[in-house]
Order: structure tokens, then sequence, then C-alpha cells
């Protein structure tokens, strides 16, 4: 991963365009009812890996409903998110532009308005930026000097979807 600490990238911070705040990751509410389906689901999924005799990932599934817990247990923490003339800052990660493949916003009136970053190393996954009370429009056409835009994606990758229908 080609990052640079924060400490080190101070003179990119120092032409600071947009900044604001996001909560690090979206918590969804969970109701009773999606627990005792996950739980009902857990022992079926161990149950099956058992009788295959494939303990490694009766294990696994242990392990990620623990975690699932274990994160709906921790408040999410407000990530500062920065855009600079050299590249972006998220946390306390900065990417250069020239690591950014393209990006593309997602608005929806009274609904979604997500930033969203492509890296040029598929392995860094995607940079999804909540805009919130952000102007969409100004952060595009400032971003649109450095990046390219991906106007083909109109709504949220589905990784996404998936999430927020799991509740995740």
């Amino acid at each position: 991963m080609d990052t640079t600490n924060v400490s080190d990238a101070n003179t990119q911070l120092s032409q600071v365009i947009f900044s604001w705040q996001h909560p690090d990751y979206i918590n969804y509410t969970k109701d009773r009812r999606w627990y005792i389906i996950a739980t009902i689901l857990l022992i079926l999924g161990v149950a099956w890996s058992i009788y295959d005799k494939n303990y490694f990932f009766a294990i696994f599934l242990v392990l990620f409903f623990l975690i699932v817990l274990m994160y709906e247990s921790r408040p999410s923490a407000l990530v500062d998110f920065v855009i600079t003339a050299e590249g972006i800052k998220s946390g306390e990660n900065f990417y250069f532009y020239r690591q950014i493949d393209n990006f593309f916003i997602v608005y929806r009136a009274g609904g979604i308005k997500n930033l969203y970053f492509d890296f040029k190393n598929p392995f860094h996954g995607r940079l999804i930026v909540p805009l919130d009370d952000q102007n969409a429009v100004a952060i595009r056409e400032y971003l649109l000097n450095f990046l390219n835009e991906d106007l083909e994606r109109e709504a949220e990758p589905l990784s996404e979807q998936l999430r927020k229908f799991l509740r995740l």
C-alpha cells in the first residue's frame, strides 16, 4: 500500500481545499429478529461444516459472528477527511492523486450522498466518504482537475447494497 503518514504529509495538508468529519463506519441497527435469524444461520452453517468435516470453516463462521458482535458494541469514531491540492487524507492516511484511479459520487435526494474513490492498486479496495452537508457539485468540480470521474456508476456498488441489506 502506497500511503504516506499524515505527519509526513504536512506540506500537502497546508493547502486544504475541503475538510469535514464523518463516522469511520455505518452502524446499522439490528433488531431482535436479525439476531435470531443470524444465530439460526450460524448454527446451520456450523452443523453443516461439522457434517462435511470442514472444521476450519466452522471455526471461521463462529469467529466471523463474534467479530460482527464486537463491532456492534463499538461506537463509530469520527474520521477527518481532507481534500488538498496534492491528494486526499482519510483518517491517518494520505493518498496522492496519482494513487487514485477515479472517483464517483452517488447522490439521491433525501438519501445516499457518498463520494467513492477507486485506487489503482486493486488490493487497496474502495474508499467511501459520506458527503453529509458538503457541496457535492463543488467537490466534484475540484476533483475533476486531478482525477477522472466514472460516469457509468450511478448507484451504490453491489457490495454496499449487500452490506445494507445484511445490516453489517
